[in-house]
């Protein structure tokens, strides 16, 4: 019983580290909701995190409409949220290259100086500059719209990521899944399974990125399956390999699902609902002189 406590207290920690960062930025956009509420809405979102690309958690946006949060600032937001956590996640999974090969200090600078290099040009004009002449200039109408959209994100979100408050977003963003990962540390001792703990991260943030490539809900199966491989890569028995990563997504996946359940139907109690005909309402449009 200590052991599953620990472990979904870890989750709860992790969750708490990203809200605070969520917090962050709305504040920063010139939005300041009472924290306790803020915070339901966003556990209220992970109801809907095995959504593809857990678009779905943007629900949070319509309960902000109500106060009077636009969904350009919401939604650039998650978009920031969302780059972080695959920038630190990347970063983290690298740290499984340490003692597998001599040329693992090569290897572990290229990936950091390309996200280094990635970050300013995120923070640049040139991205929304190339997606808007594309979206000016493909056929498929669809297709077009959706570079439209991603650029207008890139441009809201430029702000966001600007020197301060990237730094902030991405130490928080590297505590929180640090958190997680020492959470997946502490499931292979219970187990155990005599792994280093840089190694136990690097498989965690390895199978996240691969559930995320596959585009399956959630990484439903195929963060599992990595998982698994990568433990027996690494001596672990079969059975234990394959139920350590099922364990692992029922007190990090299944647990924020079960939270965000919970946490909507307690904003239902309290009488705060979503108005779902706000889907139907087009994004405001975004200025050129706002900051975002």
């Amino acid at each position: 019983m200590t052991g599953w406590l620990v472990l979904l207290g870890c989750s709860l920690v992790n969750y708490l580290l990203r809200f605070l960062r969520w917090d962050f930025y709305l504040r920063n956009l010139g939005h300041t909701l009472p924290r306790g509420l803020h915070f339901s809405y966003y556990l209220a979102g992970f109801a809907l995190t095995t959504s593809p690309g857990k678009a779905g958690e943007t629900i949070r946006s319509l309960y902000l409409k109500a106060h009077h949060v636009p969904y350009t600032h919401s939604l650039a937001s998650f978009f920031t949220e969302r780059f972080l956590d695959v920038v630190v996640i990347t970063l983290y999974a690298t740290l499984i290259f340490r003692f597998e090969q001599q040329d693992h200090p090569a290897f572990m600078l290229m990936v950091l100086v390309a996200v280094l290099l990635l970050l300013p040009l995120m923070q640049s004009s040139l991205p929304r500059q190339m997606l808007t002449w594309l979206a000016r200039h493909i056929t498929p109408r669809r297709l077009a719209e959706l570079f439209a959209h991603i650029a207008s994100l890139f441009h809201q979100a430029r702000y966001l990521l600007s020197r301060d408050k990237l730094l902030v977003g991405l130490l928080l963003g590297a505590l929180s899944w640090g958190v997680q990962g020492l959470a997946f540390y502490y499931l292979l001792w219970l187990s155990q399974v005599s792994l280093s703990l840089d190694t136990a991260i690097a498989i965690y943030a390895l199978s996240l990125l691969a559930g995320a490539l596959s585009f399956i809900p959630g990484g439903i199966g195929a963060t599992e399956a990595v998982m698994s491989l990568l433990l027996i890569a690494h001596g672990v028995d079969k059975p234990t390999a394959v139920s350590l990563p099922i364990i692992n997504r029922i007190t990090t996946l299944w647990f924020a699902v079960i939270l965000g359940l919970l946490s909507n139907s307690w904003l239902g109690v309290q009488g705060i609902r979503v108005d779902y005909q706000q889907l139907d309402q087009p994004v405001e449009p975004q200025r050129e002189g706002d900051q975002t």
